[in-house]
């Protein structure tokens, strides 16, 4: 059903969401250091896709290396 190429694209949302919660759990347990809650918003919109960027730029220079 999924080629082997492709499956390590799967593990990149679960990545994502353990980010996500993890900044989550952060903010609920530490409000105090985070005087403005607009940067957790930040950080949860773009930190999952900050994730899934470097995996793809590290992927092009390891094919890159190989050749």
């Amino acid at each position: 059903m999924f080629d082997k190429e492709n499956l390590k694209y799967f593990l990149i949302w679960p990545m994502s969401v353990l980010l996500a919660i993890f900044f989550k759990s952060y903010g609920f347990l530490k409000p105090d250091i985070l005087l403005i809650n607009n940067y957790l918003v930040l950080l949860l919109v773009f930190g999952p896709a900050l994730v899934v960027t470097i995996l793809l730029v590290l992927n092009k220079i390891q094919k890159a290396e190989s050749n």
